[in-house]
């Protein structure tokens, strides 16, 4: 562990505003970018995650220079673990059953990491996380749009026999181009019949020429279809 200190350039003044400069830098782009499409965590909370994390990064080699020996990984690993309740925080689940956040979470954990290596001075490997992770956030997310805008999905109610009509639906939707997930499902009690209906919820996801209703009046004529409506 000595020799790896030894290796670490001395920690001027010139030298810590360079890495919190190129920090900042990176990770308003990245933090721009969510605030752009209006999200919980965007530019300023990109920069105070990151700068704070490169921060962590530079006081674990200060105090390792300082003193002669430490743990160069343990103030890091701290600073990952405690980002995954940040992260956990923008993380949202609609009615629909649809996650909101996601990469939203995701990126203030990579800036928080692109910012221990620039805290640490791997200029770069910083520098090419940071390219990869603006790509897959601005030119990646049209792939997603184009997904979208070819896919319709809504959240159907049933009330089935058996789960055993749950195969049939599956099979039905894998013929005609749709898919069936996401099934939540439990017996309603009713009294004077010898069986309780099954009822629940499930995912439709269709094509865009496809309509969901038309979908659904097919899925009912199924044998052991009771019932079935949009949510």
């Amino acid at each position: 562990m000595q020799s790896v200190l030894e290796g670490l350039p001395e920690l001027s003044i010139l030298e810590i505003t360079l890495r919190l400069l190129l920090t900042t830098l990176f990770a308003g782009t990245l933090g721009y970018e969510r605030e752009r499409h209006k999200q919980a965590a965007g530019f300023r909370t990109y920069i105070i995650v990151a700068d704070a994390s490169a921060l962590v990064m530079m006081t674990n080699i200060f105090i390792g220079q300082c003193v002669g020996t430490t743990d160069l990984v343990r103030m890091p690993a701290s600073v990952i673990t405690g980002l995954g309740f940040l992260g956990a925080g923008t993380i949202l689940v609609t009615k629909s059953q649809e996650i909101k956040g996601l990469t939203t979470a995701a990126g203030l954990w990579a800036v928080a990491n692109i910012g221990l290596a620039l805290g640490a001075g791997f200029y770069t490997g910083g520098a090419i996380c940071y390219a990869f992770i603006l790509i897959a956030m601005n030119i990646l997310r049209l792939v997603d749009q184009h997904i979208e805008k070819n896919q319709t999905v809504v959240e159907v109610y049933c009330e089935m026999r058996s789960t055993q009509t749950i195969g049939k639906l599956i099979r039905y939707g894998r013929e005609h181009d749709c898919s069936l997930t996401d099934f939540n499902l439990y017996n309603e009690p009713t009294y004077g019949e010898e069986s309780a209906p099954l009822c629940g919820t499930f995912t439709l996801w269709t094509g865009k020429k496809t309509k969901p209703a038309a979908v659904i009046g097919e899925l009912e004529k199924l044998d052991g279809v009771l019932y079935l409506t949009l949510v």
